[in-house]
């Protein structure tokens, strides 16, 4: 039974690993985040455009939400000093992106690097934590 329940989780872990596998460089990523920044009105972009908004739209959600959870289940821990992105309480989209997209433009040859990666440095770049204002 031991045998057939780790067989089953390593089918299930390779199996999911393609759909995770997707990798965008921060060339990817200086355009879509740089759309969005430009884009006044959706009506008129492009469904190519759009999605690439769309994504920089959810990753920028996904870093500011998973720090939001990191920093508390540190705080729980007692281990706060850990934490290493201390963002502005109402931080927009919008100023997530522009703080991304300036880090992308001063960093170019960073650029053919994991946009995930890059845009997680570009935060903790802006908003590093010094250990007397991590929660």
């Amino acid at each position: 039974m031991k045998r057939l329940s780790m067989m089953i989780a390593v089918i299930v872990m390779v199996t999911a690993v393609p759909a995770m596998a997707v990798k965008r460089t921060g060339n990817d990523l200086l355009v879509d985040c740089g759309n969005l920044m430009s884009t006044e009105s959706i009506e008129s972009v492009s469904k190519e455009k759009l999605l690439g908004i769309g994504y920089c739209i959810g990753l920028i959600d996904g870093l500011v939400t998973f720090n939001y959870v990191y920093e508390a289940v540190l705080e729980g821990e007692g281990n706060s000093k850990m934490v290493q992105m201390c963002l502005p309480q109402r931080i927009s989209t919008r100023q997530s992106a522009e703080v991304i997209v300036k880090y992308l433009q001063d960093n170019p040859r960073r650029l053919p690097e994991s946009g995930q990666a890059l845009a997680a440095q570009a935060l903790v770049t802006a908003y590093p934590c010094s250990h007397e204002t991590a929660k």
